[in-house]
C-alpha cells in the first residue's frame, strides 16, 4: 500500500537507535506525517479556494453604484436615489441618450462602464434604502438556501452580495453548484463573524 510504503521511506530517514523512547518519537512523528498527507489528500476545497477568493475580497465595501446595479439586476429598484441631484442628472442624460439614438439603453445602470466620482458614490451609500434594500436580498437569499437566521448584518449583506458575484464570473456554475456553495458559505464561521465584525 502506498501508505505502507511512505512509512517504510520514512523509517529508513531516521538514524538507528536502541533507545526506545527515541524510538516511539520516531514512530509517533511517522504517524503523524501520514495522518498530515492524508488529511491533505482527503481535504475537500472550501467555498473559498472554489470561487479562488479569500476573506478580503468578500469584505471589500463595493461602490454604491455596484449594490445598485446588482440589484436592478435582481429587478429590486432603489427609488431614493432621485434624492441625489447629480446621480439624478446623469439618469435624466443618459434616457436622453437613448432618445436621440446614441445610447442602447435608457437604464443607466445596465450601461457596464457607467461610474461615477467617490463624492457622489458616498452619497448614495448614505441612503438608508440601498442598505435596507440590500440586506432585504441577503435575508431573502439566507431564506432560501435554508439558513434563516436574524436580518443580516450590512457586513454580511456585502459579503453575500460579493460571493454572488464571484460565483456569477465562474464559466461552468451549474444552479446546483451555486446553491451548495451558497449555503457552505452561509453556515460558515467567517459569514458568522461578519454580523458583528471588529471595530
Amino acid at each position: 500500500m502506498y501508505d505502507q510504503q511512505i512509512l517504510r521511506e520514512l523509517q529508513g530517514s531516521w538514524p538507528e537507535t536502541t533507545d526506545y523512547l527515541v524510538r516511539v518519537g520516531q514512530v509517533t512523528n511517522d504517524l503523524m506525517v501520514l495522518r498530515e498527507l492524508a488529511a491533505a489528500e482527503n481535504a475537500s476545497p472550501t467555498w473559498l479556494t472554489e470561487l479562488a477568493v479569500d476573506e478580503e475580497d468578500l469584505l471589500q465595501t463595493p461602490t454604491a453604484v455596484s449594490v445598485l446595479r446588482f440589484l436592478h439586476g435582481r429587478g429590486i429598484e432603489v427609488k431614493s436615489t432621485q434624492q441625489v441631484l447629480e446621480y439624478q442628472e446623469l439618469r435624466d442624460e443618459q434616457e436622453q441618450a437613448f432618445e436621440e439614438g446614441t445610447e442602447s439603453t435608457p437604464e443607466i445602470l445596465e450601461d457596464l462602464r457607467f461610474s461615477v466620482p467617490m463624492a457622489i458614490d458616498a452619497k448614495l451609500w448614505e441612503l438608508p434604502e440601498l442598505q435596507k434594500k440590500l440586506m432585504a436580498w441577503a435575508a431573502e437569499t439566507a431564506t432560501k438556501h435554508g439558513h434563516p437566521t436574524s436580518p443580516p448584518s450590512l457586513t454580511q449583506a456585502i459579503v453575500l452580495m460579493q460571493t454572488v458575484r464571484f460565483m456569477e464570473q465562474e464559466p461552468e456554475q451549474s444552479p446546483d453548484w451555486a446553491a451548495e456553495l451558497l449555503r457552505s458559505a452561509l453556515s460558515s464561521e467567517f459569514y458568522e463573524r461578519a454580523a458583528s465584525p471588529q471595530q
